[in-house]
Order: structure tokens, then sequence, then C-alpha cells
């Protein structure tokens, strides 16, 4: 799909022929519009190159780690983060933003690395699980600091592990909250902040992991996963309005959002509805669960949104699956299920197009 001033661009040389724009104004229009930014391949090969020169630098100092004096290790720790913390305010005053942010993300992997081998040095006993939200908060500090996503990205992987380790994640109401319930909405704010994918794809999978841990604590009702599903439809819905407004990557969480609603509503249909015991939805709710994807799907190829159309073919599929095991392979109970959504699906595309024409 071609970038927004390329469309414009296309527009405008169709409106100038046609006579509706004065072509000396399409310059100036085209100046109104902020270019798009690309991860080009010397910008991926740069990103690979900077993490693989921290991960080296780890792995060398790690090597010679018994042979080196103690204060020698701390200190080394000490300036190689400072070191990369000054090369990445140097690269932005220089403005070169992708360094920077290259070498405050590898600082930020360095201060991770350093706190278990500071705990090391000098034999302090530990708790993993605050190392490891010790050098979440630490990442996301320095992400602020010097507005780097990929420190911010760091961060949120930090705060994931730290949930993770000796932690009931879904052990009912008396499990300790994860701190992914603070880092999952600060680090979506700054991907749409900064304008960041990589950042937007893992923010996005986080919140919808929240929602599980939500789910979690709560008795396992349809109605539960039910709410949930409306509410990550709202949030897919508001993600798709900022993204007709042009936000930069909110497309992703439109996409990921779409997914985790119908996420929860198929998982709803397998659990008691209305307090009853062992009853789930049944063929009702894969036909409706059906007639959603059929929905999503018409949504993602009327928006031109790629990942919404996959989900929505993805969903049919599973949903199919789930409809024919139901039914117990009856194919001739299935072929008359799927000759009516056939005929609903085509009803409907007749009425869009009879109204998209009048219009």
């Amino acid at each position: 799909m071609p970038a927004y001033k390329d469309r414009i661009q296309q527009d405008l040389d169709r409106w100038i022929g046609a006579g509706l724009v004065d072509g000396d104004k399409r310059a100036a229009i085209l100046a109104t519009i902020p270019e798009t930014r690309r991860l080009d391949a010397a910008t991926a090969l740069a990103w690979v190159g900077g993490v693989l020169l921290g991960i080296a630098i780890i792995a060398f100092v790690a090597a010679n780690w018994d042979a080196t004096p103690k204060l020698v290790r701390f200190a080394t720790l000490i300036v190689a983060f400072l070191a990369l913390c000054c090369g990445s305010a140097w690269a932005y005053h220089k403005e070169r933003p992708t360094l920077s942010n290259i070498l405050l993300t590898v600082g930020a992997l360095v201060f991770a690395a350093s706190i278990g081998l500071t705990g090391q040095i000098f034999d302090i006993a530990g708790n993993p699980r605050s190392a490891a939200y010790g050098a979440g908060v630490a990442a996301f500090a320095l992400a602020a600091a010097g507005r780097s996503t990929g420190s911010a990205l760091v961060g949120l992987i930090f705060i994931a592990l730290g949930d993770f380790t000796d932690r009931h994640w879904f052990a009912g109401v008396d499990s300790e909250a994860p701190w992914m319930l603070i880092a999952a909405p600060l680090s979506a704010y700054l991907a749409l902040r900064w304008g960041s994918s990589a950042l937007a794809h893992a923010s996005a999978l986080a919140i919808i992991y929240c929602f599980g841990w939500f789910a979690a604590k709560t008795e396992a009702e349809a109605g539960v996963f039910l709410f949930l599903a409306i509410a990550m439809g709202a949030m897919a819905a508001g993600a798709r309005w900022l993204r007709a407004q042009e936000r930069a990557f909110a497309g992703v969480f439109y996409g990921w959002f779409t997914a985790g609603a119908l996420l929860f509503f198929a998982v709803a249909g397998y659990l008691p509805w209305f307090g009853a015991e062992n009853a789930g939805g049944g063929i009702a709710h894969r036909i409706v669960w059906l007639a959603a994807s059929g929905g999503v799907l018409a949504l993602g190829r009327y928006d031109r949104h790629g990942l919404v159309t996959a989900v929505g073919v993805l969903s049919i599929i599973i949903a199919i699956c789930a409809l024919l095991t139901d039914l117990g392979l009856d194919l001739l109970a299935a072929a008359g299920i799927f000759l009516v959504c056939a005929v609903a699906a085509l009803i409907a595309g007749l009425v869009l197009r009879t109204k998209k024409s009048a219009a």
C-alpha cells in the first residue's frame, strides 16, 4: 500500500488534469505533508549490527570475567554504559536519530546485564524478579530521556520477564497484579507518539495479555469473556479511527485488537453461560462467530488493512472447524448451515453494492 503522501501526489495529478486544482499549488500542498519514515535495508542492518555489537561486548566481558579484578570489572560496566549514553547524546545532537536510538538500546541491554554482573562481583544475593523489573524501569527511563523506541522495547521485554519470574499469573483473585498493566499502555502511548512499528506490535500483544490476566482472575464464565471481547472491539474501533486520522502505526493496534476481540468471543463460546454448569454457546455461538469473522474480513478489505483481513480469514477457518466438530462431521447438516451463511453473505454484499451504487 503506497504511503499517504504518494497517494496524495497521485490524486493531485489527477485533480490537476481534471482542472479541479491549480497546478501552481501542487508543490505547496505536498510541502505541508510530512514524509513517512520507512525502515530501509541500511537502517535494518544498522539495528542488527548495533544489537549484535552490544551482545558481543557483554559476551567478551563475561568470557574474561574470572581473570579480571573486581574493581576493573565494575569500572568496565560503568564506562561501557556511560560511553553508550554519551554516544547516544552526541548522535542526537548531530541529528542522527537512528544512531542515537541504537546506542541507547544497547545501553539499556548493558545496564540490564550489569545488574546481575554487579551482584556477582560483590557477592550480593538478589531477587531475579526485582532485577528484571529494575532493568525494565531503567530502560523506560532511558527511552524517555532519549526518545528511544528500542529502549522502550527492551523495557517492555524485561518487565514481562519480571512478571513471569516466580509468579503465578493465573492463580485467581489472590494473584499479584503484574507490572505489565502499567508497562503495556505506556508502551502503546510511546509507540503512537514516536511512530514505532516494533513497539506498537509488542505493546498491542502485551495489552491483549493483560486482558487475559484479568479474565483469569475472575470466574471462568462466558459473560466475562464476552465483556472483554466487546471492550477489545471498542478499542479496535478507536484504533481504526486513529488510523483514519493518519496516526502513525495506529493500524497495528487496529489489527491486533480485532484479533483479540475475536479470540475472547471464541473462548466465550466454550464456557458456561448464565451460571449453567458445563454449558457453552453451542452451534448458535459458532454461527455468530462465523458471521462476525466474515464481517471482519469484509471490513479489512474495505479498509485495505492486511492484518485485519488475515485475522478475518483465519477466524473463519477456525470457526468452520469448530462448527464441523459440533455437528459431529454430519456433512448434510454442515452443508445446510454453510448454505444459510453463504446466502446471508451474498445478500449483505448485494445490499452494500446497491448502497454504494446509489451514493
